[in-house]
């Protein structure tokens, strides 16, 4: 398969690391049912596959929009595809996340079933409803964002940081390079320095998003020079920097030291999948099962929160397992065996949701987000 696909923008070796990434992010959400999941030190980490999200993105971005945003009807129409990207799929499980906390609320009403985690309505209040609605929620503390779908945080902070990026482009186009650095170090030294961990969505999106803009002017500079040695090295960079990433989610504590070093390790994965003639790495990378887990991965980081949540109900009324208490949740234990049909159960039916939120959801609604401004 083509390294490019017939989307011009779309790199499928990316896609694929995007969808790897997303995969971890679910395996990482799984409740641990045994511990033999989260003893794996990469899925104990796997929060951190966020912030590679977030270079990617700000990769992508600068290479499509970089040089295009001229006039403010190009940042209005800029901001509307992507607000036409994020936000149906996010509106759905949104309202999928208050039919069961309406769900839990009437058993415990009526029925007297109190949930196994924290009481309806409690942290899911109409106050962090109007947040998730309007996008606002990585601007709260992370426990405050942490409501109805949790993932969204993310996407609330890479909404605003679209923002930023238009306004850069458009008003400083001659020195836009220089302020998306400035705004990667600070943010970076500022989770360095200060460890806010209760304050870090946006500061995480800014320093990803904006290392990744960097990193796609790096790689259209090294273009435009003749460099052999580069295109050679770039090869077995990818496995170095992929194995770099996996150490970082590995050993990494919080988002701050040695987690910090995910924004360049996937800075230096990005620019050696681009660089790289084709070779063996990139042959696996563009694997069709894998692309086509990238081409959901959108759906999938949206959607795995309800359909986990829905699952765990059923093994709860199929198997009455005494359950311990994991992080404040209430969590059924099972022998290794049986965890591992489980997972695997559950990523089968998580995949399947995610294909049709895809089909049904996210692609028909950028399609037509996209046919609206061709319009106007």
């Amino acid at each position: 398969m083509s390294s490019v696909a017939n989307n011009k923008n779309k790199i499928d070796e990316l896609e694929s690391i995007r969808g790897i990434a997303a995969l971890i992010v679910v395996m990482y959400h799984i409740p641990s049912w045994n511990g033999l999941l989260h003893h794996i030190p990469l899925i104990r980490g796997g929060g951190i596959m966020v912030d590679l999200f977030f270079v990617l993105s700000g990769f992508v971005i600068y290479s499509a929009y970089g040089t295009r945003l001229s006039s403010v009807k190009e940042v209005l129409q800029f901001q509307f595809l992507r607000f036409g990207r994020l936000y149906p799929v996010h509106l759905v499980f949104l309202l999928v996340a208050l039919a069961i906390e309406t769900l839990k609320y009437l058993l415990q009403t009526y029925y007297g079933i109190e949930s196994h985690s924290k009481a309806p309505f409690v942290q899911n209040d109409f106050a962090a409803f109007l947040r998730e609605l309007l996008l606002v929620k990585a601007f709260w503390p992370n426990e405050t964002a942490m409501s109805f779908n949790s993932p969204a945080w993310s996407i609330s902070a890479e909404f605003y940081t679209y923002v930023i990026f238009a306004l850069i482009v458009l008003w400083f186009r001659n020195s836009k390079t220089l302020i998306f650095g400035l705004i990667a170090l600070v943010s970076i030294y500022i989770l360095y320095a200060f460890d806010p961990e209760d304050y870090n969505f946006m500061l995480r999106c800014l320093a990803g998003f904006f290392m990744g803009c960097l990193t796609a002017y790096g790689i259209q500079k090294i273009k435009n020079v003749e460099a052999k040695f580069i295109n050679s090295i770039s090869t077995w960079l990818i496995p170095f920097s992929i194995a770099c990433i996996v150490f970082i989610a590995s050993v990494a504590k919080g988002y701050t030291g040695v987690a910090l070093l995910i924004y360049p390790a996937s800075a230096l994965l990005i620019a050696a999948i681009t660089l790289s003639p084709p070779n063996i790495f990139k042959r696996i990378l563009s694997n069709a099962c894998l692309v086509w887990l990238g081409t959901i991965s959108y759906s999938l980081y949206m959607a795995h929160g309800a359909v986990l949540w829905g699952y765990q109900q059923v093994i709860r009324l199929l198997f009455h397992r005494p359950e311990v208490m994991i992080q404040g949740i209430s969590t059924p234990q099972f022998s290794e065996h049986e965890a591992t049909f489980l997972i695997a159960v559950f990523l089968l039916i998580a995949f399947i949701v995610s294909h049709l939120t895809y089909l049904l959801i996210e692609k028909p609604f950028r399609e037509k987000s996209r046919a609206l401004i061709r319009a106007a």
